[in-house]
């Protein structure tokens, strides 16, 4: 059986400049992974390119053995991203925010879905607030909203943790924890890795281009991540 995700031979150049070389990794079903760098190693460089929204310039992308640039919208159906970029529209409130998004990806029983989510991410308060006018957590809560609408087999974070407060950490936390012991995959970029461990399985080390260690997290601390983006 393939992997649910498989990268193979992904280079990534800006005329002259390289940034990514040969990347190749696969994620099974149900692991979550975390992936570290130096800043400008090209770690969301990656997960754009991963989440099809940056073409490489050389090599593929597989999901279930399907290639992405041929089934293309099998996979953004599949796929779930979140960047420090919030994705959402401004002008237009928490509710209207998941109807658009849901109507996209044709969610049956809409209206009861997005009162039962703006519950669940605590948001149901201001909900018809403009999102430019909420906190980053809350934004970031109502970003995972918008995924639990069609319920991604895989998520690609990238710095999910950044701007949030303990409140909007805590839960985040515990949806992450959830989604993958339900069977859900997971690829997260971030620099807080004492939290990475606390959820990870794996843990690969993007430097100089390439992945340079792809190894289990299993008693591995924080202090020894730091170490490997310092060699």
């Amino acid at each position: 059986m393939s992997a649910l995700l498989c990268v193979e031979g992904i280079c990534k150049h800006f005329g002259y400049i390289k940034i990514l070389e040969n990347i190749n990794f696969s994620i099974e079903t149900g692991e979550f992974v975390i992936l570290i760098g130096n800043n400008g190693a090209g770690k969301s460089t990656l997960l754009r390119i991963i989440s099809s929204l940056m073409k490489p310039t050389h090599g593929n992308i597989f999901f279930k053995g399907k290639n992405q640039r041929e089934k293309y919208m099998f996979w953004l159906q599949k796929m779930g991203y979140v960047s420090e970029e919030t994705q959402l529209y401004g002008d237009l409130s928490s509710i209207d925010n998941l109807r658009l998004y849901g109507t996209f990806y044709e969610v049956e029983d809409l209206n009861l879905k997005i009162n039962d989510i703006l519950s669940i991410i605590d948001l149901t308060h201001v909900s018809k607030i403009p999102v430019r006018k909420l906190s980053s957590g809350m934004k970031k809560r109502l970003m995972i909203g918008r995924l639990m609408l069609y319920q991604p087999e895989i998520l690609l974070l990238d710095e999910p943790y950044s701007g949030l407060d303990q409140i909007s950490l805590n839960w985040l936390k515990k949806y992450l924890n959830e989604f993958n012991q339900k069977g859900g995959a997971v690829l997260m970029v971030t620099h807080q890795f004492e939290q990475g461990l606390e959820l990870a399985n794996r843990v690969m080390v993007l430097k100089n281009r390439k992945i340079q260690r792809n190894i289990p997290t299993e008693g591995l601390h924080s202090e020894q991540l730091s170490s490997w983006l310092e060699e």
